[in-house]
């Protein structure tokens, strides 16, 4: 590549020289042209006085002023044309300084027509006169010197502009719905600590359709110095619901039959290095700790350690080491345990107007080691603003027992957990239309391995191993414990995703996102069908800053039906009906701490049912006042 640098410019320097050897050649041609005519001329002008000096005879004048030529004066220009090329003339060559200033306004007398007492029309003037004026070059630039700067206290315009520190949050809405919440925030000087406490609870149609989520959460932001900080996060949740699928409302069996109780607690601590422009090498650690209980005194412990890591070789090039370790230890009808270990070396280029990450990693897990590529590019098409994004990468991840328990809150405690990963290979195209408005679309390949299902649980459990609907099984009593489902851990499954989204913002006032998604599965090994799996999502979010009092929010979503497997003594498959969903809440500042809110749900009124033989509630209207202490 420098040899092909060296011939260009060795080409270029040869060109550009052999230019200014024929301009001057033939500028020196022309110049002694010139000359030539120049003496034909004076030649001429010496013969014809002679002539006319014989004619006239012997007239003589005693004058020495007749007899003496009239010396005209001479040009510096003149006198530099007549001299060769070969004399080398000593000029001037810096340009003078000119300022040129033209005046928009120029005054202008109009006649006046005293017929009819009738102003004449103005007389236009399209000449433009211009004035150079010479200005010495010292006077056109000058030295600026700041003032003083004197520190002054700041002056609050309103007492609007204060922020709270602690809040009061209560609500009350239909199906006896209430909720308390208080939020303490403390900013000091090196420390930010938030600290969040809540209860929520609601009844519903069914005596068992009932829930109540209490909180805990605490959130902590320490500044060691002005390149570290450290980041803590201890939170306790507890969640209580009850399985009311398939259940009768008359029956007076004891709520604890039916009874969900999930307890889980956890602490988080994150050392965060700050990037500066000049430092090398940058550095994230976090650790992770959370322990998971159900009302079986069932657990899940769960801990990891990451550690994202760089090194700035050049302006060009970045070399990334991260490490993610977790360990999770399941205690089911028998303890079992999971580990993952991951490197991901990679290296980062920014060149030949290309965003390239090239890497691969290496995977230890519990059931076995699996190398996998890391490799993602970037390219913005020229004169666009059209973003092009590929890449094919890995996705591991060490499944604990409440990201399921999130997924469907009626499952039954699984006999163990597995890891699932994920290859996926992507092509993305992301445009920035504009300041306000961005979209995209793309495609992506996947291959799961140990990917969740979820379907209704069997009467045939034998020693609680997993067995998927078979075709003539009847299925459990569901009036004594309630309709459970049981997690289905599909080997492999290879699917084909399509995802679109729209963002539209303007200023801090308005803004609208919208994201979509098909997957389609063109294989699964072990199942029939994707059991509790939506295939089309689609959800848009927006919210609307009217004024200073008054914010709107809402939320559009659209989910497919899933697969399920209908109530019967044989197996039956069926889909459920799709589900659309519209919510939406506002809040208004009446005084500097009062604020009301309002959030409904379902306003579409939609008989749906997520998972099978559970129904949701129908329309839900909440309402409360937020009062907010000052300091």
């Amino acid at each position: 590549m420098s040899k092909l640098f060296t011939y260009i410019f060795i080409t270029f320097f040869l060109v550009i020289s052999s230019h200014q050897v024929f301009a001057w050649q033939k500028k020196k041609a022309n110049t002694k042209a010139k000359i030539s005519n120049v003496a034909k001329k004076k030649k001429t002008a010496t013969s014809n006085k002679k002539k006319s000096s014989k004619k006239k005879g012997a007239k003589k004048s005693s004058s020495k002023k007749s007899n003496t030529a009239i010396i005209k004066p001479v040009k510096i220009e003149d006198i530099v044309k007549q001299v060769p090329l070969e004399i080398p003339v000593m000029r001037d060559t810096a340009p003078t300084k000119v300022v040129s200033i033209l005046s928009s306004f120029k005054p202008q007398l109009k006649s006046l027509v005293k017929i009819n007492f009738t102003n004449a029309a103005p007389i236009l003037d399209t000449q433009s006169v211009q004035y150079s004026y010479q200005v010495p070059s010292q006077n056109l630039s000058f030295s600026y010197r700041p003032i003083a700067l004197n520190p002054l206290a700041i002056v609050l315009a309103s007492p609007a502009s204060l922020v709270g520190n602690t809040n009061v949050k209560v609500g009350f809405g239909n199906y006896l719905y209430q909720l308390l919440s208080i939020n303490f925030i403390n900013n000091g000087p090196k420390a930010i600590n938030n600290l969040g406490i809540s209860t929520e609870s609601s009844e519903g149609v069914h005596h068992l359709q009932k829930f109540r989520i209490s909180k805990f959460d605490y959130q902590g932001n320490l500044m060691l110095n002005d390149s570290n900080a450290l980041f803590t996060h201890v939170f306790a949740n507890q969640n209580q619901y009850y399985r009311y699928g398939l259940v009768p409302d008359t029956l007076s069996l004891p709520n604890a039959n039916y009874l969900q109780k999930i307890t889980n607690i956890g602490v988080s601590m994150a050392f965060l290095n700050k990037y500066k422009p000049g430092a090398s090498f940058t550095y994230r650690p976090k650790l992770e700790f959370s322990h998971l209980s159900d009302v079986q005194n069932k657990s899940n412990t769960y801990i990891a350690i990451t550690s994202p890591m760089s090194y700035q070789m050049n302006r060009e090039m970045l070399f990334n080491f991260d490490v993610n370790f977790s360990y999770s230890h399941f205690n089911s009808y028998a303890s079992s345990s999971n580990t993952l270990l991951r490197f991901d070396p990679s290296l980062n280029l920014n060149k030949w107007k290309l965003k390239i990450l090239a890497g691969v990693s290496p995977v230890y897990k519990t059931d076995g080691f699996k190398l996998v590529p890391n490799i993602q590019l970037q390219h913005n098409l020229k004169d666009t603003t059209w973003v092009i994004k590929a890449g094919w990468m890995n996705i591991t991840t060490n499944t604990q027992y409440g990201d399921l328990l999130n997924e469907n809150p009626w499952i039954t405690l699984p006999v163990n957990l597995k890891i699932i990963s994920q290859d996926k290979q992507f092509l993305k195209f992301e445009v920035n239309a504009s300041k306000h408005l961005q979209y995209g679309f793309g495609f992506s390949l996947n291959k799961f391995v140990n990917l969740p299902f979820y379907t209704k649980e069997p009467l045939a459990i034998s020693s609680y191993l997993p067995v998927g609907p078979t075709s003539g099984l009847t299925y459990t009593n569901r009036v004594a414990n309630g309709l459970k489902y049981y997690t289905l851990f599909e080997s492999k499954a290879n699917t084909i995703d399509l995802e679109a989204n729209l963002r539209y913002q303007f200023s801090d006032q308005f803004s609208i996102d919208n994201h979509f998604n098909y997957t389609q599965f063109n294989y699964i090994k072990d199942n029939e069908k994707p059991w509790g799996f939506i295939p089309v999502k689609f959800n848009s979010t927006f919210y609307w800053q009217a004024n200073k009092k008054l914010l709107i929010d809402g939320s559009l979503n659209f989910m497919s039906g899933i697969e399920a497997i209908s109530e019967g003594s044989s197996y039956i498959a069926k889909t459920l009906n799709p589900i659309t969903l519209l919510n939406a809440g506002l809040s208004y500042k009446l005084s500097i701490p009062w604020k009301i809110w309002v959030k409904s749900s379902n306003l579409l009124n939609s008989q749906y049912q997520r998972w099978a033989e559970y129904p949701a509630l129908d329309v839900q209207i909440n309402a409360g006042v937020v009062y907010s202490f000052y300091k």
